[in-house]
């Protein structure tokens, strides 16, 4: 494996872009937002996403072969805020590491997703590197948690794009830094458009040993109330009817969530699509080892239109006292590494058709 790191610093990010990396179709650009938040844009010849790397590491939008495929929202660039719901418009958050949800009445409050969506990164770089998979422009960091007497883990991702690929690869490592174990709940948030008529398929089964509805309740009986109310209803009765993007989920206002939990293949791999009418897809896939779980999160309001394909997880969409009494935390030895490994992008209607194929084979 061959790279070429190039060190970033936060004063490369001005009014006027600052182009970083140019080799082949690989190119990485740095500029400033008018709101101030530093962007890293970042393209080959078939993708351009804008990575933020001082806000979280967030990808803020997604194109694939000419299709915007990002989440609809009122927010046209990030707002230099770490309010989540101040700034929801970006399309990836990483979420943890030591709560993955917003808390439940009762337990101690805490920041929506934890720390990692908002996390100011350091020893941020760009570079060039090759591998198995071929020629890829990485971007990466480091964010560093402490607690005293308590919490201190590190969390890098790196982001890589493939030369010639509408797929992105992306691999996060986890450190515990403590002479202690660490106990951590992770998930990655990524926000898709929401494409009328098309449909989902997935290594899940769509049972109840595999699914669960969380219900949406707005505690009062308003229109938006009643409505969001009856359409979670139906969805608990029949969650088959949240694989398909018709008139039953044409609005989902403000939101809904449903839990799954992944079959793999031979690899460990679980595999999620959003396909088109056309045949084209959105794809999601990753490593079950540290994360069997994945939401699905619709928020289709006219003035947003969201769909989370699968978020792999550790666990579910409920607080902290639910993951833990649930068993969802892992464990890290004092020292130790985990690595998070998940793919997304676009397919061809072709290649959309040979993954449902091993979808298939999966469920078989």
């Amino acid at each position: 494996m061959e790279f070429t790191r190039v060190a970033v610093r936060p004063d490369f990010f001005a009014d006027r872009p600052l182009d970083l990396v140019s080799s082949g179709e690989l190119s990485a650009r740095a500029f400033r937002y008018e709101t101030g938040v530093a962007g890293l844009e970042i393209s080959n010849s078939r993708s351009s996403m804008v990575v933020l790397p001082y806000m979280g590491m967030q990808v803020w939008f997604v194109t694939f072969d000419g299709k915007v495929l990002s989440q609809k929202s009122m927010f046209e660039m990030p707002q230099d805020t770490t309010k989540f719901g101040d700034n929801y418009g970006g399309f990836l958050y990483h979420c943890g590491l030591n709560n993955i949800n917003g808390p439940a009445d009762g337990e101690a409050d805490y920041p929506m997703h934890d720390v990692l969506p908002f996390a100011r990164y350091r020893d941020v770089y760009v570079g060039v590197g090759e591998n198995e998979c071929g020629r890829y422009l990485a971007v990466g960091g480091t964010f560093v948690f402490r607690n005293s007497q308590e919490l201190h883990w590190a969390y890098s991702p790196e982001l890589r794009l493939y030369e010639g690929k509408a797929m992105v690869e992306m691999v996060a490592d986890i450190e515990n830094r403590r002479t202690h174990p660490l106990e951590y709940l992770w998930m990655c948030h990524m926000n898709w458009r929401g494409l009328d008529g098309s449909h989902f398929v997935q290594t899940c089964p769509i049972d109840d040993e595999h699914v669960q509805v969380v219900p949406t309740e707005l505690g009062d009986d308003s229109p938006r109330a009643v409505a969001i109310r009856e359409l979670s209803e139906r969805l608990v009765a029949d969650p088959s009817l949240a694989n398909s993007l018709d008139e039953t989920l044409a609005t989902v206002d403000p939101e809904l969530c449903i839990n799954y939990r992944y079959l793999a293949d031979e690899d460990g791999w679980a595999h999620a699509m959003q396909v088109t009418p056309e045949g084209d897809a959105c794809y999601v896939g990753w490593d079950t080892a540290r994360a069997p779980y994945a939401l699905r999160w619709f928020c289709r309001t006219g003035d947003e239109d969201g769909v989370g394909i699968a978020l792999p997880s550790t666990g579910t969409c409920h607080s902290t006292t639910y993951q833990r009494e649930h068993g969802h935390f892992n464990t890290l030895e004092p020292g130790g590494h985990d690595r998070m490994n998940w793919w997304f992008g676009h397919l061809d209607a072709d290649e959309a058709s040979a993954m449902a194929a091993k979808i298939e084979k999966v469920l078989a």
